[in-house]
């Protein structure tokens, strides 16, 4: 059995996992569902120090296509002062600018396009101003992806430089 597959949210209709978004029946759209193999606290020790410890619950099939920038297990600050002013004794916030582009979208943009390697596909890109360009643009570039990243025509360039650096190319779109 396979560890996802594509169900469509009106018809119920099944698909194997595959690179499609629309039922072939009623155009309705199609949700990843997943077939979870036994998973117990002990799946996850003495593992990598990513997000891919968890690759158990992550929708790629083998592990031969993830493409890894080293990224997660950011660490967890705590937050005394802002947790006294809103009453919260022991508020943690999740320091995710520790992660190689800086941001917390390392996490998706490292499955997406470990995913575009599971399928196959030539190239990758996201519509982002910021971000998501750094983390698509990263992530393509271990992987080896010609990446396009889709922004406004007027968007100020330094929001994209750490996109552009990783060798993205730059789509100007007119509007956002």
């Amino acid at each position: 059995m396979s560890k996802t597959f594509l169900r469509c949210r009106e018809c119920k209709k099944e698909y194997d996992s595959t690179f499609k978004y629309i039922c072939d029946e009623c155009f309705g759209p199609l949700d990843v569902h997943y077939n979870f193999p036994p998973i117990t606290k002990d799946t996850f020790t003495n593992r990598e120090q990513t997000y891919w410890r968890y690759f158990e619950l992550l929708p790629i099939i083998d592990k031969s296509n993830i493409v890894s920038i080293s990224a997660g297990m950011t660490p967890l600050v705590r937050a005394e002062k802002l947790g006294k002013e809103i009453g919260l004794n022991n508020l943690y916030i999740k320091n995710d600018s520790v992660n190689p582009t800086f941001s917390f979208k390392d996490r998706p943009a490292g499955v997406a396009i470990s995913k575009a390697k599971e399928f196959g596909l030539s190239s990758v890109g996201c519509a982002s101003t910021g971000n998501l360009a750094a983390a698509t643009a990263a992530h393509a570039a271990k992987g080896n992806f010609p990446c396009y990243i889709f922004a406004p025509s007027d968007i100020e360039h330094a929001k994209i430089t750490q996109a552009l650096s990783y060798g993205a190319n730059y789509i100007a779109v007119d509007g956002t």
